[in-house]
């Protein structure tokens, strides 16, 4: 099965930069998105917030990148063992130089 996630979003919230037991990066963040959307031939605003986590080097690149447009890429998983809410592991993050 795939589980490739691609998006365009804001980092809206930048937790403090944190270390797994094993000493690599971790920086969770809260992707924003908003954007229309073409549905069943009517026109909808797709709105939601992301929580996602960065891992290794990138994570310390954006720590302090709060309130920037990015693109994004990673795969969805459950947020914890009894929370079923998805979180994005960023893989791939570039500012999105909207002109």
């Amino acid at each position: 099965m795939e589980n490739r996630f691609r998006l365009g979003a804001m980092l809206a919230q930048v937790a403090p930069l944190r270390h797994s037991p094993a000493g690599i990066p971790v920086l969770e963040v809260v992707l924003t998105h908003e954007s229309w959307q073409h549905e069943n031939g009517a026109r909808y605003l797709a709105k939601f917030t992301l929580p996602a986590k960065i891992i290794g080097t990138d994570a310390t690149a954006w720590q302090h990148r709060q309130g920037t447009r990015v693109r994004v890429g990673g795969f969805l998983v459950q947020s914890g063992r009894n929370n079923p809410r998805p979180m994005l592991h960023i893989q791939d993050i570039q500012e999105d130089k909207v002109e």
